[in-house]
């Protein structure tokens, strides 16, 4: 078993988000790959799913909740907050996720990019300015990861 995230770099794999609009559980397969833990921040691409190409550096807290037990949760330009429970010895993840619904309703086609790209975090930001805000959306999800260092 690894004793941490930090450090490591990850194939990342969540799927089976709830759709509150459908109010069904949703067969989405998100894989992130490369995904890196540093000191304080986390670096990701998505490799496939719902807005596949964007890549992000996010500053996170941190916290090792129980022997074998992480936690992450940052929040992105957009206004989302992302949280990730890591079992270590399992190699599984829960994700929890609340967004804005102007960025819930739109995901795909507003969420592919680079948050390193000036262009597209002006782009998030008017329409973080000029979307709806509320009700803001939540995602909860499970998955697994595999490390590769």
């Amino acid at each position: 078993m690894i004793q941490s995230m930090m450090g490591r770099t990850i194939r990342w794999y969540e799927a089976d988000w709830y759709n509150p609009e459908a109010e069904i559980y949703t067969p989405v397969r998100w894989r992130f790959e490369p995904v890196k833990f540093g000191a304080e921040t986390i670096e990701y691409t998505l490799a496939e799913g719902p807005h596949v190409g964007r890549h992000a550096i996010q500053r996170f807290h941190y916290l090792k909740l129980a022997p074998g037990i992480e936690s992450t949760v940052w929040t992105e330009e957009s206004g989302a907050v992302v949280h990730i429970t890591w079992f270590l010895e399992s190699q599984t993840s829960h994700r929890f996720a609340s967004g804005p619904a102007w960025l819930m309703q739109d995901l795909p086609d507003v969420y592919a990019g680079s948050n390193q790209d000036p262009e597209f975090v002006r782009k998030i930001r008017e329409l973080a300015e000029n979307g709806q805000q509320f009700p803001y959306r939540n995602v909860s999800d499970w998955g697994y990861f595999e490390v590769l260092d």
